[in-house]
This record gives structure tokens, sequence and C-alpha cells, in this order.
């Protein structure tokens, strides 16, 4: 079978399965085996795969009408220009995200060498992207899952700052016995904020195929927020920022939480959607 009629059979499979942007991901995932970019299948659009080149081809679309994760299939994500190894350890970033990112590095100007601290850094995208954007940032970086840290390690060191990254695995309610008497600049957190009772709704390329730690808590969607809350008290120096995404539902509850806890300048920011997605305040 042609490439192009092997594109148009595997875009016709997924779309059949639920996959909206069918005819990208079937381009992705034959470009992934072939080795080559997207467009340059349509210049190769008569050659015939080679058996192992079928037989892997077939396995990945296998995978994804399964409703796994592309990411996960391909191994990698790209954000915020930088390409991140993934897989079902780490969540998979995403694209509002790089908001998130884009404040802190915002607000990092105001401090000649920034200390930081990611706290739950899963695939290190952010603490990553943030040493590659403020080069004289000093980074730490906690995760409760070794796995994952494994992975935020690889990444660090194949995007060149593994030696301004530190990373420890801890869990971030029970920050103290490690982190004693730390200081920073910049406290900043992606945690999980999805109520187990919420979990039926989502996709199941998340529902089913993403860290249940890295996405879901029980019935309070504001523990880990009290737990950073908690954690500026102590280990953020005045002055210092903390940003935090969050689930748009509960904006206006962790909003009061960080304005009771007496942080000045506290904001709501949207995301490219229009949804209340990520919360800054100052000590």
């Amino acid at each position: 079978m042609r490439i192009l009629d092997l594109l148009k059979s595997a875009e016709k499979q997924l779309r059949a399965a639920g996959i909206e942007s069918a005819h990208r991901e079937a381009e992705w995932l034959l470009a992934a085996i072939l080795q080559t970019d997207r467009a340059n299948l349509y210049l190769m659009r008569e050659r015939r795969l080679q058996k192992n080149e079928r037989a892997q081809f077939e396995e990945f679309l296998n995978r994804r009408l399964k409703r796994e994760p592309l990411q996960y299939i391909l191994g990698a994500c790209e954000f915020y220009g930088f390409e991140f190894a993934v897989t079902p350890a780490v969540l998979i970033p995403r694209p509002e995200t790089e908001l998130l990112v884009e404040k802190v590095v915002e607000m990092a100007s105001q401090f000649e060498a920034p200390q930081i601290i990611d706290l739950g850094t899963g695939s290190g995208c952010i603490a990553i992207s943030l040493a590659k954007l403020i080069t004289k940032a000093h980074v730490v970086a906690i995760d409760i899952s070794a796995a994952a840290l494994d992975i935020a390690q690889v990444n660090a060191g194949k995007l060149g700052v593994g030696e301004r990254i530190e990373f420890r695995l801890m869990d971030m309610t029970q920050t103290e016995p490690l982190l004693h008497d730390a200081q920073f600049d910049l406290v900043v957190s992606n945690p999980p904020y999805v109520l187990e009772a919420e979990r039926a709704s989502l996709q199941p390329e998340v529902r089913d195929w993403e860290p249940v730690e890295a996405l879901y808590v029980k019935d309070d969607g504001l523990k880990f927020y009290r737990c950073i809350v908690d954690y500026c008290k102590k280990h953020l120096r005045t002055g210092g920022w903390v940003a935090c995404e969050m689930a748009s539902q509960r904006c206006t509850a962790i909003e009061k939480l960080f304005r009771e806890a007496d942080f000045r300048e506290v904001q709501i920011i949207q995301d490219l959607a229009g949804f209340e997605r990520h919360v800054i305040g100052q000590k």
C-alpha cells in the first residue's frame, strides 16, 4: 500500500474511533516511523513501506485506536518550543501551562539570580523551561514519583540545564524534613486538581492513561493549594511570587484562599480558551 493510501486508511480508522485530529495524527505516527516531517510524507506519497515499517505503523495505529495518547506513543511532547520525553509516568505537558511559564519568567525579571522551586515537577517541563529561559536561575524541582523524576532528569540533561536544577524525591505536602530553612523568590506548581468525581467526564486519553497521582484529588479540590500556601509562608521570601495552575471551576475559592493568606497582587489569569487557569500572588 502506498503512503498516501495508508494515510487515508489510518485517518478513516482514527476518525471512526472518535479522534478529532485524525488526519494530523495519522501523519505524525507515520512521520515518526519514517523519521521525517509531516510535509515530506507527500513528497514520498508513492513509496510503499517496508515490512518492518508497516508493522510498526500498525502497532502505533492500534495503540492510538485504543485512545493511548499520541505523545506516549511517540515518547515525546513539545512544550514552550522544547522537546520533552514523556511516558505514562508523567503528565503530558499542556499548552495552557506555557502561559504559567511565561508569567513566571515575567515575574523573575525582578530578581537578579532567582531561586525557584517547582512543586510537583512531573516531566520537568516547567522547571526546565524556566532554567532555559532564565539563565541565572537556580531551580529546585520536587516530585513524589521516582519514575517521574527519572524522566525529568533525562529531559534536563538533554536540554543542557541538568547542572542548574536540583531534583528531589519528596511529597509536596511534607516538605519540611528535606527543605528545612530553604528560601525561594518564586514558587510555581501545577498540582493535582481534578476531583475523583470529575474523572468520568474526562477524555479517555486523560482518564485511562495519564498518572492518577498527577491529576486527581479525592474530594478536596483545595488540598494542594493549602499546602502551597503553607509552604509559601515558610519558604517564600517577602516580595517573592507564587504561581499555580488550577481548575477554573474552583478559581473563586482559590483566589479567596490566597487573599486570606495575605498575598498581595493576587490575580486570576485566563488561558487562551478564556478559562480561569492560573493564580498568582506576591508575599
